[in-house]
């Protein structure tokens, strides 16, 4: 089981760091769906948040603290599933099936990180 877990851990970060690299090289984009959904101070908002998931992905990755790590994420990952991905929002079939695909698939995840937490020693 523990081994398990140590494989799981990079595979799950491993998204997380990509993506938070990439949102900070090219903030534009998310700032800008995030603007559209109402987040305040998205410009803001988005750096804090993407910095947050490389740091916390690289801790779980490498196994420090990979309870907090793990859990950190699962905070992002909630915040930016409910607001970014809201499939419920859509009035169109086809951004609507793009967005519960999201959704699932941040589900998903969620699970992993969750199963990780649970796995890992208390930090």
């Amino acid at each position: 089981m523990r081994s398990l877990v140590v494989l799981a851990r990079p595979l799950l970060a491993y998204g997380f760091v990509t993506g938070g690299v990439q949102a900070l090289k090219s903030p534009a984009g998310l700032v800008g769906m995030s603007e559209r959904v109402g987040v305040p101070q998205a410009g803001r908002v988005v750096p804090v948040t993407s910095a947050t998931m490389i740091a916390a992905g690289t801790a779980m990755a490498v196994g420090v603290r990979p309870r907090t790590s793990a859990l950190t994420l699962a905070g992002c990952l909630v915040g930016f599933t409910y607001t970014l991905h809201g499939f419920w929002r859509e009035t169109e079939e086809k951004p609507r099936r793009a967005k519960r695909q999201a959704f699932v698939t941040n589900a998903g995840t969620l699970g992993g990180l969750l199963a990780v937490a649970a796995a890992s020693s208390r930090d």
